[in-house]
């Protein structure tokens, strides 16, 4: 069980305030790190995240494709000629084909088509998230000086109600 000592335990309570109301001591950081996911929200354009999310994409597709034809294909490979007998003498090329490389092949079209299915999932899924920030970006109102907010079309929506005088 860890302790607290009194600076520290003065410095978690939050300040009291007569009318028995909590408040956190304003800091200046605090403040700044509270305005970041924002800005960042607001202020990064579309094409960026549009960018990110698709190199993303294409590193890990890379990075998948690269794994499998460089270290789990050979392990395959390696696995099935030791299982299947022909390490262990010299057979003819036809009992070659037929007990080591068929097998073989269908595990690589299998790992193949399991892959481009994951490839184009991502692809999707990135589509679908880039789909909701454009939704996002069109749907959040626009600020208009004096205004609250503004119509699509650049008309300004008022606080109130306007009044008919006469």
């Amino acid at each position: 069980m860890t302790t607290i000592s009194r600076p520290a335990q003065a410095v978690a309570q939050p300040e009291q305030r007569e009318e028995g109301k909590t408040e956190r001591p304003k800091s200046h950081t605090r403040a700044a790190f509270a305005a970041v996911p924002a800005r960042v929200k607001a202020g990064t354009p579309l094409l960026v995240w549009t960018a990110v999310i698709r190199l993303a994409t294409t590193l890990a597709d890379y990075m998948l494709v690269m794994v499998t034809a460089v270290s789990v294909i050979p392990m395959i490979g390696a696995y099935l000629h030791q299982r299947s007998g022909t390490s262990l003498g010299s057979p003819t090329a036809s009992a070659t084909i037929a007990v080591w490389l068929v097998p073989f092949l269908f595990v690589v079209v299998a790992l193949a088509v399991a892959e481009i299915a994951f490839m184009r999932w991502l692809w999707r899924a990135g589509s679908g998230r880039i789909a909701s920030l454009k939704h996002t970006r069109r749907s959040r109102p626009e600020k208009v000086a004096d205004t609250e907010t503004a119509h699509r079309d650049g008309r300004a929506t008022r606080k109130k109600p306007a009044r008919n005088r006469r």
